[in-house]
């Protein structure tokens, strides 16, 4: 299967783990379990996107002053012999993908028999922890809880292209195939790039 993939991916965290990103991007013992696609390295085709993670994950950080950062990422080529899964647009079965994988919420277990090496796919929309609680303690079926994560917070129904994309590695073997370009850092309000200097093509 030939999948051309975006070759610019952003990458929302702070501006204190830009040192560690410059030395890997890719290490899985950081990646953490319960979310949307599983563990993995979650990027996005969208800059703006990108953005809303950095400010949500600078402001859930407890230690420091930490800074919304948005990394800068290329992807140079594809590896041998991948596996993905794409979801084209919401639907039931990516509602069920993402059920299984948020209720998987120890490390390294997985509900799939073999993992995708990549997934790209919409995100879900509202506050999926809490409507994932609501669904177990309700017993709701896969169709309410499709309902309720394509929904914005005011309930409005949403389509795929207003929910946001997603865009997870979720093997390091992509680890050469990705080059840091640079990042931008929030200082003061204003969306400041520094070019990432020593990035070096890995093939």
């Amino acid at each position: 299967m030939n999948i051309i993939t975006p070759q610019r991916l952003y990458h929302g965290t702070t501006d204190q783990f830009v040192a560690s990103f410059q030395q890997r991007l890719l290490n899985s013992q950081y990646w953490r379990p319960g979310r949307d696609f599983g563990e993995g390295f979650y990027t996005t085709i969208s800059a703006a996107q990108a953005r809303k993670w950095a400010v949500k994950t600078a402001r859930s950080n407890f230690i420091g002053d930490a800074r919304p950062c948005v990394l800068e990422i290329e992807l140079l080529a594809m590896p041998p012999a991948i596996e993905p899964r794409i979801f084209l647009s919401d639907s039931i079965a990516w509602a069920e993908f993402i059920l299984s994988h948020r209720m998987a919420d120890v490390k390294g277990e997985d509900p799939c028999s073999a993992h995708p090496d990549i997934i790209i796919g919409p995100m879900a929309d509202s506050d999926t922890g809490k409507i994932l609680q609501e669904a177990i303690q309700l017993k709701k079926d896969i169709t309410w809880f499709y309902d309720q994560i394509t929904k914005s917070m005011r309930g409005r129904r949403l389509d795929s292209l207003h929910l946001g994309n997603q865009v997870v590695f979720s093997s390091e073997k992509w680890e050469s195939f990705l080059r840091l370009v640079g990042y931008n850092i929030n200082i003061g309000g204003r969306w400041v790039y520094h070019e990432n200097a020593s990035a070096t093509e890995h093939v």
